[in-house]
């Protein structure tokens, strides 16, 4: 096909959108780069593999675990939205949905990023401890909470979720602790345990409740440990209790909490084990 000018000249569609066709085509190749390189960083589902991301969202917890047979769960959400950039930075673009989501506690730089998680992602189940706070955060998150038309969970000790071959125990909170009014002790800590592998993750629990689930858990692999390395959690005995191979601390750089308390540190120097301060995205 072609065109006559006023001068009677043939111009081809390609000279007359030259510009246009080429940005076109460069686009197209940007996006399928795009694609590719995400398709390289992202877990296959179902690969066979265990897949935990410790997130960097500052002073904050946020973990994410994508198990062998392709479930994802999401353990806590920061104080901000920054675990949406970084879910999107694991998750297919096209994939909006969360098979777990569970809040160790009420407290919001634990469950902010979670109010944001639940306006945008649909998710099938959500664990709790079942208990609420004041807190206007606290009260958007559990709004969604009802809304989301998830199945909803008030766990304690003793309860186990088993998919595949990954076991989700919780350890903690006990029926005791939940009557008092100290949040961080109500925290959900769960063991995941994956053949040989264990994982514990605490939320913000301190020493006094650590002195009970740590008498229970045995030896494990890796330790998040307590509420961002606070001098409150990770007691010199519950950390030869537990033993673990590596630790991970996630708090924000240069907090005003001085977390992690210089303590903590001397505990793993002692023992002689790994640690690893999370200000940045940690996989394993």
């Amino acid at each position: 096909m072609s065109l006559r000018s006023s001068r009677g000249k043939k111009k081809t569609l390609w000279q007359l959108y030259q510009e246009q066709i080429i940005y076109a085509l460069l686009i197209l190749l940007l996006f399928c780069f795009s694609s590719l390189m995400i398709a390289l960083q992202t877990p296959q589902i179902g690969s066979g593999e265990l897949s935990v991301w410790f997130f960097d969202v500052g002073q904050g917890d946020a973990i994410f675990l994508e198990l062998p047979t392709g479930e994802q769960i999401l353990i806590d959400g920061g104080a901000h939205d920054e675990v949406l950039a970084k879910l999107g930075g694991v998750m297919w673009p096209t994939d909006r949905t969360l098979d777990y989501v569970i809040a160790s506690h009420a407290d919001a730089d634990h469950i902010t990023g979670l109010v944001e998680v639940l306006d945008r992602y649909r998710v099938h189940s959500i664990i709790t401890n079942g208990q609420h706070a004041s807190t206007q955060v606290a009260q958007a998150f559990f709004e969604r909470v009802e809304n989301e038309g998830a199945v909803i969970s008030e766990v304690l000790d003793g309860e186990v979720v088993v998919i595949g071959e990954v076991a989700l125990e919780i350890v903690w909170p006990n029926n005791e602790v939940l009557t008092k009014s100290d949040r961080n002790e109500q925290s959900v800590v769960v063991l995941l345990t994956y053949g040989e592998t264990s994982i514990l993750l605490t939320g913000d629990a301190e020493e006094g409740s650590e002195n009970v689930f740590g008498m229970t858990v045995g030896d494990i692999d890796v330790l998040k440990v307590g509420h961002h390395g606070s001098a409150s959690s990770t007691s010199y005995e519950f950390v030869q209790r537990v033993d673990p191979e590596y630790a991970i601390i996630s708090c924000g750089l240069d907090n005003r909490y001085g977390h992690p308390h210089p303590i903590v540190l001397v505990w793993r120097v002692l023992m002689q084990r790994s640690i690893v301060r999370t200000q940045w995205e940690i996989f394993i």
